[in-house]
This record gives C-alpha cells, sequence and structure tokens, in this order.
C-alpha cells in the first residue's frame, strides 16, 4: 500500500521491541531478560491493583508505588513508557521530555540507563498526535498495558506467533481483553506492529468521522457506524484507503493531509436552534462576516449552570465545564447512544436524555481547540466569549462540573437579549449555521447595552498552569481554599516561587491580568499598625494627621468596586508582629466577617468616622519562607483564619523540564539539575536535627534570566557556586565540611 511514511525510525524500533519482547523475554535497552512473566505480575501487584487517586505527580506516586519492586520490574516500567512514547508526535511530547522520564523511571532500579540508539532517532518526531488526554490518562494507558502484557505472557509461543502473523486476529484478541475500551494505546499499539494494515490514529473517534464522510467506500450505512465495533471500523477504514488509492495509484496517502482531513473533518451544517426573523434572505452578508470573524472554526453556547453558578468559576479559572459527573470519562464511551444509555438509566425518567447525551457527546468529541464558545445564562442573557485552548479532559478532582476544557475568555459581562433574539435551553449547542444571530449576539457583547466588563488580557487557570509547575488538581484547591477563606498563606523553602504564584494565583481568581486589582506589600521587623491601617503621621506643617494604611486604602478601592475581586499579597508575612499589625483586624478578616454587617470602629477612630468593614471581594494572599530561623512562628490566631498552602520544589515536574528545554537547556544538563537538586533535596530534609523539609531548595534559582545566554554546564556550575553554595554554607554554619561536601556532590 502507498502510505506516507511517517516515522520510520520508530516503526522500525517497534519491530525490534516485537522481536526481543514480545516473541522473547528480551530488554529494548540491555541484554538484559525483562519482559518476563514475573516482573509483569510486579508491576500488576505494585501498580495497578495499588493505584493512588490522590493529588501529586504521577511519576512521584508511581515511584513510591513501586519502590517495593524489583530492579528488573521497573527497568520494564521504563521500557513500556518508551514503547507509550514511540507514537507520540513532537507536538504532543518534546523527545527530551521522553528521554528525562525514561530516564527517571529506569534509574530508580539503582542503575544508569544505557544511552542505546532506540532512545535518539526513534523519539524524536513520533508518528502521530494523541492529544492531551493520553498523557492526563496516562495511568489508565499504563495499568491496559500491564494487563495486556500479561495476557501475552500467559500465551503459548505458538499462539503468540499466530497473532503476530495475523492483523486482524491481533487486533480481535486485544479487543477481547479488559480495559481495552476507550484506550489509545489499543490503536497506538495495532499501528506500531501492523502499520500497513492499521491507520496511524490514536482514536476510533477519528476514524468513525472518516467514515461518516466516505461512506460509500466504507460499505457501512452511516446508521451503524456509531455502533461498529472497532476492528470493523479498522476493517472499513482499510476499504476506504483501497478505494482512494485506486484513484491516484502513484500518490502515498495519509489521511491527516490537508486535503483529506479538510473533508473529514468539515463542519456539518445543523437546523437553526433560535428563531431568525432576519435570516438574511437578501445575502446582507452575515455568511461572509462570520468567515470572516471565525474561519473554519465553529462557534458554540453553553450554559453556565442553574442560574450561571458555575460562571465565576469559568472566568476565573479559564475554562467551560457540563456536569453528569456520574457519566465519569466521556471518552470511554463509544457512541453518544451509548451515552444516551447511560443518562437513561441513571436518570430513570428524565424527559430528554438523548439532548442529554447529545451535549456529552459533543463536548467531548466534536468541540475543538480554536473553536468559539459564547456563555450564556438561561434563554435570555449572555455572559461573555472567548476561544477554546484544550482538549476535553475529565477532572474527578471537582466537587462539580467534572467535564472541563480549557477557555481564553475574551469578554466578559452580562447582556440581556431581545425578546426576539432568546436561546434554546439546551446545555451545548452548535450555532455555527446560525450567522444572522451570531452577528447580533457579538454585537451586543462589544458594542452594545450591558455590564460589560470590557476588553482585557484574560487570565484563566490554563494561563496559570503554563507558569506555575504545579499539578492542576492541586491549583483548583489553592483557588477553592481562596475562594472560600478569603485568606491564603503560601508558605515553602526559598526559591519555590512563592511570590510569583501568589500574583498568579491572584490573577486566575480574577479572570485576567490587572495590576490595578493587584496590590503587594512586603512586611519587616519595624512594620506596625500604622503603617497597615492607620495611624498619626507627621504633615508639613509640623502638625500630626491621621492617615489611612495600605489595606484601609486598599480595601476602600474594592469596597467601590464589589463585582471584581481585589487581591493584597503580602510578602514574608511572618517578618511583621502579626497580631500588632493586624490589631482588630484580626477579626474583621475572617471569611465570615466579611462585609457590613461585622463593621467596628477602628482604634483611631474619631466621632462621625464611619464604622470599617472588610469588603467580601477583598482576598488576602500571605507568603511564608520556612526556612528563615530569625521568625517566631505565625500564631494560633492567625494561622486559624488563613488557609495554609505549602509550596515545594518542582525538580520532577515534567513541566519544569519542559520550562527548561524549551529555554534552551541540553538533555544532559536538565537531566543534572533534576538529579542533583532532587538528592540534594532529599539529604536536607533527613537532616531532621538541624534542617528537614522546611528548608529544601527550590527550583526558582535554575530559572534563567534574560540575561543567561547559553544553558550549558558553565550556567549550571554558576548557579550552584554563586546561589546555592552560600545558602547550603548558611545551612551548616557548623558543619563547613557537611556543605563543602553537598556543593562537590553538585559539581561532581
Amino acid at each position: 500500500m502507498a502510505r506516507v511514511d511517517f516515522g520510520i525510525e520508530a516503526l522500525k524500533a517497534a519491530e525490534r521491541w516485537r522481536d526481543k519482547c514480545l516473541r522473547g523475554d528480551g530488554s529494548v535497552f540491555s541484554s538484559k531478560t525483562l519482559w518476563t512473566s514475573k516482573n509483569v505480575d510486579q508491576l500488576d501487584r505494585y501498580f495497578v491493583r495499588n493505584l493512588d487517586y490522590g493529588e501529586g505527580d504521577f511519576f512521584g506516586k508511581l515511584e513510591a508505588q513501586l519502590q517495593p519492586a524489583s530492579a528488573e520490574a521497573k527497568q520494564l516500567a521504563a521500557e513500556m513508557f518508551w514503547v507509550m512514547y514511540l507514537f507520540v508526535s513532537e507536538k504532543g511530547m518534546r523527545a527530551g521530555t521522553k528521554r528525562l522520564q525514561i530516564k527517571r523511571v529506569w534509574e530508580w532500579s539503582g542503575e544508569s540507563l544505557p544511552e542505546v540508539p532506540e532512545l535518539r532517532a526513534p523519539l524524536e518526531k513520533g508518528i502521530g498526535r494523541t492529544g492531551t488526554a493520553y498523557n492526563t490518562h496516562r495511568w489508565r494507558e499504563l495499568a491496559f498495558f500491564i494487563g495486556l502484557m500479561q495476557g501475552w505472557k500467559g500465551l503459548t509461543t505458538a499462539n503468540r506467533e499466530s497473532l503476530l502473523a495475523d492483523p486482524w486476529e491481533f487486533a480481535d484478541w486485544v479487543d477481547g481483553l479488559d480495559r481495552s475500551k476507550g484506550r489509545q494505546l489499543r490503536h497506538i499499539l495495532l499501528h506500531l506492529l501492523f502499520p500497513d494494515t492499521f491507520e496511524r490514529m490514536a482514536t476510533a473517534h477519528h476514524k468513525r468521522m472518516i467514515l461518516r464522510s466516505f461512506v460509500g467506500d466504507a460499505g457501512v450505512p452511516v446508521p451503524e457506524i456509531k455502533s461498529l465495533p472497532r476492528i470493523e471500523l479498522d476493517r472499513a477504514l482499510l476499504r476506504v484507503r483501497a478505494r482512494l488509492e485506486r484513484d491516484q495509484p502513484a500518490r502515498p496517502l495519509d489521511f491527516y493531509q490537508p486535503d483529506l482531513k479538510k473533508q473529514w473533518l468539515k463542519v456539518k451544517e445543523p437546523a437553526p436552534d433560535v428563531y431568525l426573523p432576519d435570516a438574511d434572505p437578501e445575502g446582507r452578508g452575515d455568511a461572509a462576516w462570520a468567515r470572516k470573524q471565525f474561519g473554519t472554526a465553529r462557534v458554540w453556547l453553553i450554559a453556565a449552570g442553574t442560574q450561571a453558578e458555575a460562571w465565576d468559576s469559568f472566568r476565573t479559572e479559564g475554562t467551560v465545564a457540563i456536569g453528569w459527573d456520574f457519566l465519569g470519562d466521556l471518552t470511554e464511551f463509544e457512541s453518544k447512544e451509548d451515552i444516551t444509555e447511560a443518562i437513561r438509566l441513571q436518570m430513570e425518567g428524565t424527559r430528554d436524555p438523548f439532548v442529554s447525551g447529545l451535549a456529552c457527546w459533543q463536548f467531548a468529541n466534536e468541540m475543538q481547540v480554536g473553536d468559539w464558545v459564547i456563555a450564556k445564562q438561561g434563554r435570555r442573557r449572555l455572559l461573555g466569549y472567548g476561544r477554546i485552548r484544550s482538549d476535553y479532559r475529565f477532572d474527578s478532582g471537582r466537587t462539580a462540573f467534572q467535564h472541563v476544557r480549557d477557555v481564553e475568555w475574551v469578554k466578559s459581562g452580562s447582556w440581556p437579549l431581545a425578546d426576539d433574539r432568546q436561546l434554546t435551553p439546551k446545555t451545548v449547542t452548535d450555532f455555527t449555521a446560525n450567522t444572522p444571530w451570531l452577528r447580533y449576539a457579538f454585537a451586543l457583547m462589544d458594542t452594545g447595552e450591558g455590564e460589560s466588563n470590557g476588553e482585557w488580557q484574560p487570565y484563566g487557570i490554563g494561563d496559570a498552569l503554563t507558569e506555575l509547575f504545579m499539578p492542576q488538581g492541586v491549583l483548583e484547591g489553592v483557588l477553592g481554599a481562596l475562594r472560600r477563606k478569603s485568606n491564603l498563606v503560601l508558605e515553602g523553602p526559598p526559591g519555590v516561587g512563592k511570590t510569583f504564584a501568589a500574583k498568579r494565583i491572584a490573577w486566575a481568581l480574577m479572570g485576567r491580568k490587572d495590576a490595578d486589582r493587584v496590590e503587594l506589600i512586603q512586611f519587616h521587623q519595624s512594620y506596625a499598625y500604622e503603617d497597615f491601617i492607620q495611624g498619626w503621621r507627621p504633615t508639613g506643617d509640623g502638625q500630626f494627621a491621621l492617615r489611612a494604611g495600605v489595606f484601609l486604602r486598599f480595601c476602600s478601592r474594592a469596597a467601590a468596586d464589589p463585582s471584581h475581586p481585589y487581591v493584597l499579597i503580602i510578602d514574608e508575612i511572618n517578618r511583621g508582629n502579626l497580631s500588632k499589625v493586624f490589631g482588630e483586624l484580626l477579626m474583621l478578616i475572617e471569611g465570615d466577617k466579611r462585609g457590613p454587617e461585622s463593621k467596628m470602629q477602628l482604634t483611631y477612630s474619631q466621632d462621625g468616622d464611619e464604622p470599617f468593614y472588610v469588603p467580601k471581594n477583598l482576598y488576602i494572599i500571605g507568603c511564608m519562607n520556612t526556612a528563615d530561623r530569625s521568625l517566631a512562628m505565625v500564631d494560633y490566631a492567625l494561622r486559624r483564619r488563613f488557609s495554609f498552602v505549602k509550596l515545594r520544589p518542582a525538580f520532577a515536574r515534567e513541566e519544569f523540564q519542559n520550562f527548561l528545554l524549551d529555554a534552551g537547556a541540553p538533555e544532559e544538563v536538565v537531566d543534572r539539575v533534576v538529579k542533583r537538586m532532587t538528592d540534594l533535596n532529599e539529604t536536607i530534609r533527613n537532616d531532621r536535627k538541624n534542617l528537614g523539609e522546611g528548608f529544601e531548595i527550590g527550583h526558582s534559582y535554575f530559572c534563567p534570566t534574560d540575561a543567561d545566554e547559553d544553558l550549558d554546564e558553565a550556567w549550571y556550575e554558576r548557579v550552584i557556586r554563586l546561589e546555592i553554595e552560600p545558602l547550603l554554607n548558611e545551612y551548616w554554619v557548623d558543619q563547613p565540611e557537611k556543605a563543602a561536601a553537598a556543593v562537590a556532590d553538585l559539581l561532581q
């Protein structure tokens, strides 16, 4: 067959894996026997049967889970990740990141990863796109892979050879395994092992879209495509390929070629969902306006929950989400009919499960990155518009609205609709074809009457995640704690970026970058109530006048703008004498004491002064260095009023490693930073007599500035000598030999 050549090196590597590890029990990276039943069973025992659904980095949790496993089982896990990453294109994961992760897992065994050809060219460009879900659900894919290998190792040699000799027999065997439904790795493995039979596609959804577009060649009626077994999808897709190749025998064919992709990924025009009194019968240009405004992107209307209760979180997090959380991950369903049936069974008596099933299917499968989305409240009000920035993901850590996509909100406000422009009550609606209504709606939001917040640079949770090397669940928890208690302290050792994080958390809370609504101050030992709240200050004529402190002034600004959040960031919050600085505000800053109903007179209030209160839209974020020995612990009175979040060094985070790779650091330097600093922090944690967890060293020391041109070994040594070594000398001031040994370990 004439196929476009993608990932030749990766496919050759897959052949070597097949011959060494599927036909035998060998190893990709060594001469050992790693792909054995014994080692696979250990991965099943310590990982699959011991899944950790809690917070934390995937690899950090995996390392703890595999700690009791043998060295060979850990090395097998590393090689399994290598297989899983062969397919992933460079847009899905950088080759350097793949190698660093594989190396990290291998070295849990206590041995260095051999430098072999399989770690270079085969991982560079990959073969196809997997989307963010492949990484988000990496634990599911790995669990499926382990189960597959358990079944494979239980076959006789003759059965294995029979399966490897027949692509369809192999696919039928895979589809009969538990955990195979909904797994991208199912499609990936079939392509890696039989690239002439199975397309370079990681999802059944794209395969169905192609069959619907070339239904005459597929030999399957459109109504049956949605329920077609996966193996029959692949057979039908092969028939489509055969016909297309007959028409153009000299041209290599790939379904992701721009001209072909345009055919099967084209937008289908839906029937209008609203009454359109001016449907442009004379061609006044609505369609032309829409083409210019949106190009080939689609436009979706989404309800922000009942009475728009979810809109605030959508806007501040930079997300859009829907309910039906009981369904779990929507990518596990093969069709919208499957979703509809699940809703019907779960919500017995629901009026129209089809509409709900369609909404879930469209949200997970038909929306695309780059599409536009309009948030609505009921049928009569618009709340804003933005662009979709991520694939669908299921986030079980959210308390509600667990089906999520990231959105860059461009406009936010509240605009009532004219009576003849009111909307369908559906949760999700494709409005792409309703160009007259869209033109009206965007004109209303851009120039019409309404409580518009104006145009601003949006900043949501997605933006924060790109800058903060923090798991999404942790960041969402931080924002939730701040909203709930109104006061938050970020505590951690030096270099974890507490102040940097505080600003990003403030922006994510507000949903935008807005310097006018964020105030940054720093406490010190001499900071007083008079500086923070109010006090008598000298004037130019030798008199004294009562002056409002920074907090009172900021409260006044917030109270004058009650519909928007304001955030006060207090750096080094534990450097001040907190009881004296806050005074009577220790009561007023409590989350349930906000607002005029709790107002009271301040210390320096005079006759006729209005009582003071802390506005409900004002939030406080404090930053506290846990390694400063000169500071007393925060007193319990203040601790009770704040949520406390510990920030940890992010050396092991994939996002930090990607950041350094993108900045131009060679893989060898990134690996050195990660490994050496991780080892040093372990030494610091274990020194409980003098130091401990609160004295770890953070990743921001290795975040390059504009002045750092070459992130090479010389740069690494400069950071160690000029920044890390002085800190270690301070840590072990009474043990200079220990500090010197630690520096030597870092530089070796």
